[in-house]
């Protein structure tokens, strides 16, 4: 009788330990080759997460205002949005916490679009202009402002229309409806490589444009956050992401931009190899080496959002609960 009851109690504990597997959703930008996106996404595709134990659904959505929405909505469990979003989202009283730093430069661009460069050549000669953004309010709209303003030039005095990333944006840009772009993502590469006449006004992600725009080399840009009252009831499920995050820093790190590539949804990828590759290329010095905060980068992205959000300037912020390294350091 006790061999029976033993293989009963042994398929029960095995269906718990199925039903306890967790099931996650993570937002993420999913319109083209976003390279800050790809950790998230490269941790799927290499099956990182399901050695950690977990099933992860990746929801594609167009925008970090759209992924941010979905995770204060409660339709996903975690988002990759920008850092500074969470600081936006601590003045209006909500909890959200970056629990991974993947990205320590900014990879935003201002460039003229081919159309306007006879008559745009300075920031400071956009005054008037039409300029292209992924979404108003978006962390790309706001750099695009604190750049702006940095040279003299209000937010009032340009027109900021929101364009999309990826090809929507290639095409805004191509179409010569704007006179500047705010771009991210490598997207002004994919355009140079179709017109050579575009120009850069300022490279956010180079060590020259980082010193310009904050005045430190390093940053936090694009991150992994969620709700801290997930983070709170869930922080087993938040150190085996994490773990599965740090393979794929990892991973990233030891492979050729080829094999990145290669390994990424056919849905986040170009026709154009060449210019997929360069893309990657340019984005591997942007990359953290294992998801904690930078130094002084959160009080740098608060400094800079005072800049520019008028609610932010005399809101009072606990930057330590807008990001942990508590779950890295459980992970090592």
């Amino acid at each position: 009788m006790r061999k029976p009851l033993l293989a009963i109690c042994l398929v029960l504990l095995g269906c718990t330990s199925k039903s306890e597997r967790p099931r996650l959703r993570i937002a993420v930008l999913g319109s083209g080759l976003q390279t800050q996106q790809m950790p998230i996404v490269l941790a799927d595709t290499l099956g990182y997460y399901k050695d950690e134990g977990i099933d992860v659904d990746l929801v594609n959505l167009s925008s970090n205002s759209k992924t941010l929405e979905s995770l204060i909505g409660g339709s996903v469990e975690a988002a990759g949005i920008s850092y500074m979003q969470t600081i936006q989202m601590a003045a209006n009283g909500q909890r959200v916490r970056a629990f991974f730093i993947a990205v320590r430069r900014t990879n935003t661009v201002l460039a003229v679009a081919p159309a306007s460069v006879a008559k745009i050549r300075r920031v400071e000669d956009l005054k008037g202009a039409v300029i292209g953004v992924p979404s108003p309010g978006s962390p790309t709209h706001l750099w695009v402002n604190y750049v702006l303003a940095e040279h003299g030039v209000r937010p009032s005095e340009v027109s900021a229309v929101g364009i999309g990333i990826g090809a929507s944006a290639v095409a805004a840009v191509e179409s010569g409806r704007i006179d500047a772009v705010g771009l991210s993502g490598g997207d002004h590469l994919r355009l140079l490589r179709r017109d050579p006449s575009m120009r850069i006004l300022l490279d956010g992600g180079s060590p020259e444009g980082m010193r310009e725009v904050y005045g430190l080399d390093l940053y936090a840009s694009g991150a992994l956050a969620a709700k801290q009252d997930w983070l709170a009831r869930n922080p087993d499920a938040a150190r085996r992401m994490v773990r599965a995050l740090q393979r794929s820093l990892q991973w990233i790190a030891t492979h050729t931009p080829e094999e990145i590539r290669e390994h990424l949804p056919e849905a986040l990828r170009s026709q154009d190899k060449a210019i997929d590759v360069a893309i990657i290329r340019d984005s591997l010095s942007t990359f953290t080496t294992d998801g904690a905060m930078p130094e002084s980068a959160p009080e740098a992205v608060k400094h800079f959002l005072d800049a520019t959000v008028d609610n932010m300037r005399n809101a009072k912020v606990d930057l330590s609960a807008t990001w942990t390294n508590e779950f890295l350091r459980a992970s090592k």
